[in-house]
């Protein structure tokens, strides 16, 4: 009867010695396997941030290159209002020059007295060489104020030229900027290829590893079943006790396995909405380079000047984009509130709340409320009231 129960027992242990022992290299695996799948995935979250910050990239240079499209149409034309002016200058030059020729050539050194002689009475006398004189400056005036206009048009282009300069220079950094992310994707795409070809080969030794040790302790247990059959029992008792041993020790271990801003005081009583509803009123209306008119056109210093004229805030000293970036007091992009004045590479505009602008945007445009405060390259923030 012993002898019968040691042979079961010695089968017992040819089914269950194999299975169990393998068990502690495969755990071992498992672990490098978990580890390399969690750097996996580090590197994955790593690259999904890299392509956000692509796609914003990418988005900033669509925006730019909308605004670089329509700022040189501005620039041409700016270019033809110049033209156009040259021509007027021109012309009135010309038509002045022939009325002073044909003064000088119909009149003699005593033309004033021949004036004298012809007329009727002395208020004849002098409604005529009034007349000539009003003729003259009247010329004068009209030939000066084509120069003031024509003189104003070019600074304006130059301005605009300028603007050209920032938004083509913007827009080769953010180039550069999504060159570089690129690089950084496919390097990151390439180390978490490298993880995956770790895994798998971790996993395909770990598996070859478990089945050499399988057959190892497969021909141990052979050798062992072969000693003599009373020893069997002996052996098979003494496994058995192990193996008991074991398992309470390895149930109880697994068992406890277990980062201060600018933000001005008010300096006057006129509230920020109350700019901002002021301003909406003219959304629709027209821009017009050097315009001073909130109704029948203006352009971006002139739109800000004159809302804020409307409040009783002088900022006619400050009549370009350049000048308003040093009006009031400066701002932080975190206490930007309606009312507030952003400034742009040659542009203005007036903070409407809600993340956005209200501004004499463009020639094409006009004046709207429909864009980003932060579209494009912020210079300045002030507040003026």
């Amino acid at each position: 009867m012993k002898r019968y129960i040691a042979m079961i027992l010695a089968a017992v242990m040819i089914v269950t010695v194999p299975v169990s022992v393998p068990q502690v290299t495969a755990h071992a695996t498992s672990s490098k396997v978990k580890k390399l799948q969690k750097k996996k995935k580090e590197k994955q979250a790593e690259l999904n941030d890299l392509q956000s910050k692509l796609v914003d990239i990418i988005s900033q240079i669509d925006a730019l290159e909308s605004d670089i499209k329509s700022n040189a149409q501005d620039i041409k034309d700016t270019k033809a209002e110049v033209k156009e002016a040259k021509k007027a200058e021109k012309k009135q030059y010309e038509a002045m020059k022939s009325r002073i020729r044909y003064f000088y050539e119909n009149d003699t050194d005593n033309s004033v007295f021949n004036i004298l002689v012809e007329s009727k009475s002395l208020t004849d006398f002098i409604n005529k060489v009034s007349y000539m004189n009003s003729v003259y400056s009247y010329d004068r005036d009209l030939l000066d104020a084509y120069e003031a206009t024509r003189v104003e048009i070019e600074g304006m282009e130059e301005d605009l030229e300028d603007k050209q300069l920032d938004l083509k220079k913007e827009k080769k950094q953010l180039k550069a900027n999504k060159s570089s992310l690129n690089d950084l994707i496919d390097s990151k795409k390439g180390e978490i290829a490298d993880i995956g070809a770790q895994v798998a080969k971790a996993k395909k030794a770990a598996a070859k590893a478990a089945a050499e040790k399988a057959a190892k302790l497969e021909r141990e247990r052979q050798a062992r079943n072969a000693a003599a059959a009373a020893a069997a029992a002996e052996r098979a008792a003494s496994r058995s006790r192990a193996s008991s041993q074991n398992s309470s020790s390895n149930s109880g271990n697994n068992s406890s396995a277990y980062v201060q801003d600018a933000d001005p005081s008010p300096a006057t009583n006129v509230s920020g909405g109350a700019v901002v509803s002021y301003a909406m009123q003219f959304v629709g209306n027209r821009y017009v380079w050097g315009g001073n008119s909130l109704t029948n056109g203006c352009d971006c210093s002139g739109f800000v000047v004159q809302v804020y004229r409307h409040f009783g805030i002088d900022l006619s000293g400050s009549r370009n984009s350049a000048a308003l970036r040093y009006v009031g007091q400066a701002v932080s992009p975190d206490n930007i509130q309606a009312g507030d004045i952003v400034c742009y590479p040659g542009h203005v505009a007036i903070y409407a709340g809600n993340g956005c602008i209200v501004e004499a945007q463009s020639s094409r445009a006009g004046i709207t409320a429909n864009r980003a405060w932060n579209h494009g390259t912020v210079l300045a923030i002030r507040r003026v009231i």
